[in-house]
């Protein structure tokens, strides 16, 4: 039977964060709850997204989060009422995989475009609020994460483009979304990474050259953005 680990989040009206974990032991060589579940599970949850949502309203998501990795800009907004709490479930499998599960919390009477909305801004929230706890090495596998998972949705909703799938007026979702999803986050959570044994020449190493490339994928990825932004419409 697969293991699971869960993250309860909640947040005052004035948008104070907290949250609590529950769930089993992580398997190894997961240890540190911090780094291997709290440090990934807001790019995890965008990930998971992006499999749910409308691509407008998941490119905003996206775009939130460059703006914040990239340039230190991060738009304050109130969760809506219509969200009250939120869980996400790590399962884990044999392997070094992770699949998620998101279970919003909400009114009964909520509509499901409040719902979306008010998921919208709690990723951006919660973005913020994790990526403030980590130190600098985490930073920067937790930058190098999400430039994976933005990267991979911009190259598949720019597919999707290509093929007249979506577009300006055209905000479609299809069952093409959460098979990507699945796929994209079973591949960047094999592949998470956290640098052990504090400061040494070796991490020093490591985090220069995370440095340049993301710098790199930077122009690479505002480009993309711009121009499928323009394709669907969102100025």
């Amino acid at each position: 039977m697969a293991s699971k680990a869960s993250i309860h989040i909640e947040w005052t009206k004035g948008g104070q964060i907290s949250y609590r974990t529950s769930g089993i032991d992580l398997p190894p060589p997961r240890a540190d709850k911090s780094a291997w579940l709290l440090a990934p599970s807001p790019v995890l949850l965008l990930a998971h997204q992006c499999g749910v949502m409308r691509p407008t309203q998941a490119l905003i998501s996206c775009a939130r989060v460059m703006d914040l990795l990239f340039h230190n800009r991060y738009l304050l907004m109130p969760i809506n009422t219509a969200l009250r709490s939120a869980r996400i479930d790590f399962i884990y499998a044999a392997s070094s995989a992770v699949r998620i599960e998101f279970h919003p919390k909400h009114s009964p009477f909520a509509s499901n475009d409040s719902i979306e909305e008010g998921v919208v801004a709690l990723i951006n929230k919660y973005m913020q609020y994790v990526y403030s706890l980590l130190d600098e090495y985490l930073k920067l596998v937790f930058k190098t994460m999400a430039v994976a998972v933005i990267d991979h949705y911009f190259e598949f909703l720019a597919d999707q483009l290509e093929e007249g799938a979506i577009g300006k007026d055209h905000d479609k979702w299809s069952p093409a979304y959460p098979v990507m999803s699945a796929r994209l986050i079973a591949a960047v959570s094999q592949g998470y990474y956290v640098p052990q044994g504090g400061r040494s020449a070796e991490n020093e190493k490591w985090a220069k050259d995370q440095t340049d490339y993301l710098a790199e994928r930077r122009t690479m990825l505002e480009s993309k953005r711009n121009s499928i932004f323009i394709a669907m419409g969102i100025y």
